[in-house]
Order: C-alpha cells, then sequence, then structure tokens
C-alpha cells in the first residue's frame, strides 16, 4: 500500500476506519441482543415435557379413511374400520 499524498487523504482513512469499526460494534451488539431473545424465547423440543408436548401434538383427519353409509336418507359416516366391516 503507498503512502497517501496529502494529509487530507489519511484523514479521511481514518475517519472511515472509525465508521467500519463502529458499524461492526453495532451489528455485534444487534447480534448479541438477537441470541439473548432467542434464548429466552426458544426451547428445545427435547427439554419439553410431556405434558407440553401433548399439546402441540395434532392428528390430521382424511375423510377418505372414513366409511359412509346411507341410513334412511342420512349420511353416516364410521371412522373405525373394524365397524364399518
Amino acid at each position: 500500500m503507498k503512502k497517501p499524498s496529502c494529509p487530507d487523504e489519511m484523514t479521511i482513512r481514518h475517519q472511515f476506519d472509525c465508521l467500519c469499526q463502529m458499524a461492526l460494534k453495532g451489528e455485534a451488539v444487534n447480534y448479541y441482543k438477537h441470541m439473548a431473545f432467542l434464548n429466552d424465547h426458544e426451547v428445545m423440543f427435547s427439554e419439553l415435557s410431556e405434558a407440553e408436548q401433548q399439546q402441540m401434538t395434532h392428528f390430521d383427519t382424511y375423510d377418505e379413511e372414513n366409511i359412509h353409509f346411507p341410513v334412511l336418507g342420512y349420511d353416516i359416516e364410521v371412522k373405525d374400520m373394524l365397524l364399518a366391516v
């Protein structure tokens, strides 16, 4: 790297260096704040109790799995295959 040709160029380089350092420090602060937020609000599934895991469970039901019988003008839906056979 060559030497700056005038003192103003060196001043500009120092100002730019200072600006870059301030920007990186600000980003680091934002990163650590974000990681602290995630630590407070997120939990791994392996750390959940059995009761908490059960609250999050959902089973999808599909009409194709059920058998429909017409009885006296009503459509009766049977969800248990053993009853339908």
